[in-house]
């Protein structure tokens, strides 16, 4: 094994950032960490269930459906669940070596150069925080489903207010607030699964057997620009950015790394088991959903912002059900809260991820007696007026925009993820480490990250494919799907620039101080009650308890 390297300076902030913003160093003498390891296994898998089921199933499967058609939208949804299970498992990797607060985000600093870890973050944050008030405004339209009498700017400032104070408070109660909103997503969720299944076999109250008739008539696939096979794919490629907005957020599991009990250990587990659990869910809900609504049935056309638009009502209610809409409003009512509360959590932490690392000011990473870093919180939460801009106006158009605008920054997101795993797989290789020594290995490895790799870039640079068809342009379109792309290389010359920003090379990267924690860790877990020595009923219930 080889010695941590004696110069590492390029890993460091670079001189004019020490001036400005202050190097690692003497960020960590003048404000230590206060972070506190309040989150557990329970959070940390139904924060990330929680931030990757929300309203894009419930309402927004029935655009995957009118566009691709069943068979399409079922093929989209499993391709992207593969290309997710890519990146779930470098960041599984990367992260149980090295857990941080800011995650991939930090990783990118450390195993690629500071300029990429800058750009990644501050376009990571923007875009968390922008989305924001679009979820605060899709929530006070969701209740115009029952009550239109009180303004919107009521419930807005409402539901506001309760996602900012929450995220003042200990971590914990936000991880708390984040299991009960999962699990509630859950239970709708299997509940919607069943019930369809009823619908297709006949067991509604208007008795009609369904079965696989609307892969028949009108088809399995749906056209898309073209006829025949070739807009059949067009079709299927064009809801692939959708089905990755779905699968999006599958990386925020690691931005919580400081704030997790023994990370090493939960981290990986919890981003192999979410990506399973929603990879399931997401997979069955759209196959559910193509075997009971027709892809060209008129009312998937409906953009109201509620549980009108969702394909499981219109087939529910067709089929003689008539109290489903309210529950699925309910809960996607608490799912756009949800997704507003996790876009501050995981805005916050990347700004204190970045003040660590020295490109975000000092002041970013104080925290409260609650060990919240409450002035991250503040400064993301100074967008959430914007939501006022939008009372009024179509609330469903814009959440459409914010979708192409998070999912290009997500596809980004993974972009640096693959890179940097690369670079930390060279890395590793370069100073003589073996890889069986890390905590967790991912499988096919380099191999797996390359394809993935190549799966996204290939995705985020025809995401827009359409906008360029003549007769199709839209400066909406072509802005929401590659504005993000001169965003973020905007960012990265800056910080290039600014930082005089090296890549870091491999004999550089500092893996043995990871591997003397990892070292220290292992020995103080044998110090304790090795898992052998439980008794029978002890390891069924610590295996009852991972799986749950």
């Amino acid at each position: 094994m080889s010695q941590k390297p004696k110069d590492i300076s390029t890993t460091t902030a670079s001189p004019a950032m020490e001036g400005k913003l202050g190097d690692e160093a003497s960020v960590r003498a003048e404000a230590p960490e206060q972070i506190k390891r309040d989150l557990g296994s329970r959070h940390i898998n139904m924060i990330a269930i929680a931030g990757m089921i929300g309203t894009g199933l419930f309402l927004g499967s029935g655009k995957v459906l009118s566009i691709a058609g069943p068979a399409g939208a079922l093929l989209a949804y499993t391709f992207m669940g593969f290309i997710t299970l890519g990146v779930s498992y470098t960041t599984g990797e990367i992260t149980t070596f090295m857990p941080r607060t800011g995650g991939f985000i930090r990783h990118a600093t450390a195993f690629v150069e500071p300029a990429l870890g800058a750009a990644v973050g501050w376009n990571f944050w923007y875009t968390m925080a922008i989305v924001v008030p679009t979820d605060m405004s899709a929530a006070a339209t969701i209740i115009k489903f029952w009550n239109t009498s009180i303004p919107a700017v009521v419930w807005i400032t409402v539901f506001s207010v309760f996602v900012v104070v929450l995220n003042f408070l200990n971590v914990r109660a936000f991880g708390e607030s984040e299991v009960i909103f999962a699990s509630l997503k859950i239970m709708l969720i299997v509940g919607l699964i069943i019930g369809g299944l009823v619908i297709d076999l006949g067991g509604a109250p208007n008795g009609d057997f369904i079965g696989g008739r609307y892969w028949h008539d009108p088809g399995a696939f749906n056209s898309y620009i073209l006829e025949g096979s070739a807009g059949r794919f067009l079709a299927f490629w064009k809801v692939l950015l959708t089905a990755a907005f779905s699968f999006g957020n599958v990386q925020v599991v690691a931005i919580s790394g400081s704030e997790t009990r023994n990370p090493r250990k939960i981290i990986p587990s919890a981003t192999k088991k979410t990506f399973l659990r929603v990879f399931i869910f997401y997979v069955l809900s759209i196959l559910i959903v193509g075997l009971i609504v027709r892809f060209d049935d008129p009312s998937l056309s409906i953009k109201t912002g509620t549980a009108a638009q969702s394909p499981f009502v219109i087939a529910f209610v067709r089929s003689g059900v008539q109290v489903l809409p309210s529950i699925i409003n309910a809960i996607v009512c608490t799912s756009a809260i949800s997704a507003g509360s996790s876009c501050i959590f995981f805005a916050s932490r990347t700004l204190y991820g970045l003040s660590r690392d020295g490109h975000a000011p000092q002041i970013l990473q104080r925290c409260n007696r609650f060990g919240t870093p409450h002035y991250a919180v503040g400064l993301t939460c100074l967008l959430l007026p914007l939501v006022y801009l939008n009372v009024g106006n179509d609330s469903s158009v814009v959440f459409g925009w914010l979708v192409n605008i998070t999912t290009v920054s997500g596809l980004i997101g993974w972009v640096v993820i693959e890179v940097t795993y690369l670079r930390f797989y060279a890395g590793l290789k370069a100073q003589g480490y073996d890889r069986k020594e890390l905590p967790y290995r991912s499988p096919g490895q380099p191999y797996t990250a390359m394809v993935t790799l190549f799966c996204v870039v290939l995705i985020l640079l025809t995401s827009g494919f359409d906008v360029f068809v003549e007769g199709n342009f839209s400066a909406a379109g072509f802005l929401t799907c590659y504005l993000n792309l001169g965003i973020f290389a905007v960012l990265y010359v800056f910080f290039k620039l600014f930082l005089r920003s090296k890549v870091v090379s491999l004999e550089a990267m500092d893996l043995q101080t990871e591997f003397d924690s990892i070292r220290r860790e292992k020995e103080e877990e044998e110090a304790t009650t090795p898992y052998s020595e439980k008794t029978r009923g002890e390891k069924f219930v610590s295996r009852l308890r991972t799986w749950v």
